[in-house]
């Protein structure tokens, strides 16, 4: 698990840390710099995927996130000529004064360590953008291992291909689908079956149809409606909350125990009361071994994610909010931690305060 991070001159830090938990946030203002965290993780991520640290290297442009040039990774206030990236006993170090800075990659002082279970461990990232409904979806060629994909684009060919299969975290399909589950059954629990339930909690009544369309290298869905199959709706035809947030849904249930999700901006396109069970099931996520990183713009999300601590007597320390804001050009985070009763330990200024700021206005 990661436990903190540190970045030097790395886009618009000069310095900054960050602590991490089993279920860890990001929020602040807009290009505050809550992102840059995640992109680093990204950046170390999709550098040992495609063989550059092997190199001696981190590759800007990649799988997960493509920063552009050297210049654009180099702080423009830096104190010094080095990027530097801490993770947990890792560190990455570039003299960024001896590199082209039109390179697409950052060479590094030292050969890094390649120890560290963010590199091996089950790992899923969905960008903030992410896939609008579509009459029909690509299949995922690699079939190696589960991939919804950044933007969610996967997400339905994985679930046509392994609805029969169990689903990888045991642990959490079990918890979701306690009210189907006998006392002393051991039976492993089809992925389909899990994805069902967990979406259910957040749309009531939801159901889905899926369909393999294998001659054309596609698969589509459809859902029906009044709990007749003949009443289909297309995608195309239904909120776009639902189909942003099936690809989360299916990647915490895909993430195995010891694994990683990371999700910006989950919130999207949902009503509040599904926002706030979506971070019930995030939170649910993070107590069955995935480290669950997001990253969001909702104070549902939060208060969600404080609701299943409380009512669950959740321990103190195992939620961790990075706060980040702006001030004079100089990047502050502050640490906020939720309690067993769902309290949060510190009240940053604009922690998502801005409805009482408008209600103070309205009374």
């Amino acid at each position: 698990m990661i436990t903190s991070l540190k970045v030097e001159n790395f886009k618009c830090f000069k310095s900054g840390i960050f602590q991490f938990s089993p279920l860890t946030v990001f929020c602040g203002s807009n290009s505050a710099g809550k992102s840059t965290a995640l992109q680093a993780l990204l950046l170390i991520k999709q550098s040992h995927s495609d063989g550059s640290l092997t190199a001696n290297r981190l590759s800007l442009a990649g799988e997960y996130f493509s920063f552009g040039h050297v210049r654009d990774v180099f702080s423009h206030d830096a104190l010094g000529d080095s990027i530097r990236i801490v993770l947990d006993d890792l560190t990455f170090l570039s003299s960024v004064k001896d590199l082209n800075h039109d390179d697409y990659f950052l060479s590094l002082d030292t050969a890094p360590a390649l120890s560290h279970s963010l590199y091996t461990s089950s790992f899923h990232y969905l960008s903030a953008y992410r896939l609008c409904p579509q009459n029909s979806y690509d299949t995922n060629f690699n079939t190696s291992i589960i991939d919804v994909g950044i933007y969610g684009q996967f997400a339905i060919s994985e679930l046509v291909r392994y609805k029969d299969s169990p689903t990888p975290n045991q642990k959490l399909a079990k918890k979701i689908c306690a009210h189907l589950v006998t006392k002393g059954d051991d039976r492993q629990i089809k992925l389909e079956i899990a994805f069902r339930e967990a979406m259910k909690k957040i749309t009531p009544g939801f159901e889905i149809n899926l369909t393999d369309h294998k001659n054309l290298d596609k698969v589509s869905n459809t859902f029906p409606t009044g709990g007749k199959s003949i009443n289909e709706v297309r995608p195309v035809n239904t909120g776009f909350g639902i189909s942003y947030v099936i690809p989360i849904v299916l990647a915490m249930l895909c993430t195995a125990e010891d694994g990683y999700l990371i999700v910006e901006n989950p919130e999207v396109h949902l009503h509040p009361a599904a926002q706030s069970m979506l971070a019930e099931l995030l939170t649910m996520a993070s107590t069955c071994g995935i480290q669950v990183i997001l990253e969001t713009h909702s104070d549902h999300i939060i208060n969600g994610i404080r609701v299943h601590v409380k009512e669950n007597s959740i321990e103190h320390g195992f939620v961790t909010i990075n706060s980040v804001k702006s001030d004079g050009g100089e990047r502050i985070v502050t640490k906020i931690m939720i309690d067993r009763d769902g309290g949060l330990t510190d009240m940053d200024t604009g922690f998502f305060d801005q409805a009482e700021k408008d209600l103070l206005r309205l009374f």
